[in-house]
């Protein structure tokens, strides 16, 4: 125990270290988004991963917020927001599960619950204040905002080290969230985190245990099974994946794993075991678009001639490596877009790189050229929410009931139930 709370301590500070030292600008709007040669705008229809309202966490260094006048124009600007409705419909993406990361627990008064809370509360305000986005809470929900033209949200938490007890997944549902990864970049209460997640230098320091999902986690894992919340396997380690699937797959529940590269590229992935265990039980896996400067080149044997590292040719290399893994229909966009981190830079497939949402039809053009079914990128909202009604259908109604009853706790961060 001693050693795991020096290891989520440790991770702590040292993301806040590496936060505080990464480099943010000044960003423009006016982007036009790309065509394919046909001057045809392609849509994805779902993301399964984006932080949208990262400046809520990350204030005073994080700049601006979707459609609020700044928006990213490079694609190394990290601490800019590069989202906004605009391009977003113009990319065809409609549906969006919104990463909601707590942000570090280092501040008097203030726990990592009360962290998640508070930017659950924000996601509301935010929605509020942009009526081109709606939060829903559920799959009918989500459609019936899609159907007034809106973007629906699908509010995920990422992290579960501020649970501490079963009953506040409960406390989580009746605040909105409908999704939770139950680990992040360290070791929590609930499960063992993927080791050397920021760079095996810090291995030594950050790497904890390899023990899997522990009672709590279980506990947490059929919880949410119960509430008809999606299980995120993203930051997992392989026996963490192993020991969550070996609860989900006999309820007949898919999960995700929201933002992921490929194994040999990037640490932060799911195994070619587990994609097709994701795949297989009817699960998502969704690829990001950040630069991971720790990781591995995509080998030589996946590459295709005037292949260029670092652009969204190795975007599309991770998504054709687990279409072949899960299957086609398992693969969808988990952008990360809005996390601090340096995305693709400028090349063949993108020209502009991704500075910001407005550069997804590039990408999606890029994805048909090597043979993406145009079809299944258009397709994806529906398949997530065909996931979320199939998580949905396994949910008790009397323990959602109970959840619903339950009062968010009074916190200044969200001072009364929605």
């Amino acid at each position: 125990m001693m050693r795991g709370a020096l290891v989520a301590r440790g991770g702590r500070v040292l993301m806040a270290l590496a936060l505080l030292v990464l480099i943010a600008g000044c960003g423009r709007r006016g982007v036009t988004p790309p065509t394919d040669s046909r001057g045809i705008q392609l849509r994805a229809g779902a993301d399964l991963h984006a932080h949208l309202i990262m400046r809520s966490a990350l204030a005073p260094w994080f700049q601006g917020e979707p459609d609020s006048g700044v928006l990213a124009s490079s694609p190394t600007q990290a601490f800019v927001n590069p989202l906004d409705s605009a391009t977003l419909q113009q990319a065809g993406v409609r549906l969006v599960v919104v990463a909601l990361w707590p942000p570090l627990d280092l501040r008097p008064g203030r726990t990592a619950l009360d962290e998640a809370l508070g930017q659950l509360r924000a996601l509301h305000e935010f929605a509020r204040r942009h009526p081109a986005f709606g939060v829903a809470t559920d799959a009918a929900s989500a459609r019936a905002l899609m159907a007034q033209g809106r973007i629906a949200l699908l509010p995920s938490i990422e992290g579960g080290g501020g649970i501490s007890r079963v009953e506040e997944v409960d406390v989580l549902y009746a605040a909105g969230a409908r999704s939770l990864g139950l680990v992040h970049f360290t070791d929590n209460r609930l499960g063992d985190a993927r080791d050397a997640q920021l760079g095996t230098a810090l291995g030594p320091w950050l790497n904890g245990s390899s023990d899997g999902l522990t009672p709590l986690g279980r506990q947490v894992v059929l919880r949410m099974v119960s509430l008809g919340m999606v299980v995120d396997v993203s930051h997992a380690s392989e026996r963490t994946m192993r020991d969550i699937l070996a609860l989900t797959e006999p309820a007949g529940v898919p999960v995700i794993a929201s933002h992921e590269g490929a194994a040999h590229a990037s640490v932060r992935t799911v195994t070619p075991a587990m994609a097709a265990r994701i795949g297989a039980s009817g699960g998502l896996i969704g690829i990001g678009l950040y630069r991971n400067p720790i990781a591995e080149p995509v080998p030589d044997g996946e590459r295709w001639p005037g292949h260029q590292p670092d652009t969204c040719d190795d975007v599309v290399a991770h998504w054709l490596y687990y279409q072949r893994l899960a299957g086609e229909r398992a693969v969808v966009l988990g952008s990360d877009l809005g996390t601090p981190t340096s995305r693709p830079l400028p090349g063949p497939g993108c020209p502009q790189g991704i500075r910001n949402s407005g550069d997804l039809p590039a990408l999606f053009s890029t994805l048909v050229a090597r043979g993406v079914s145009r079809e299944l990128l258009e397709d994806s909202a529906h398949r997530v929410l065909q996931l979320l009604e199939r998580v949905e259908a396994v949910a008790s109604p009397e323990v959602r009931a109970d959840a619903r009853r339950r009062r968010v706790f009074e916190t200044p961060h969200f001072a009364s139930p929605l």
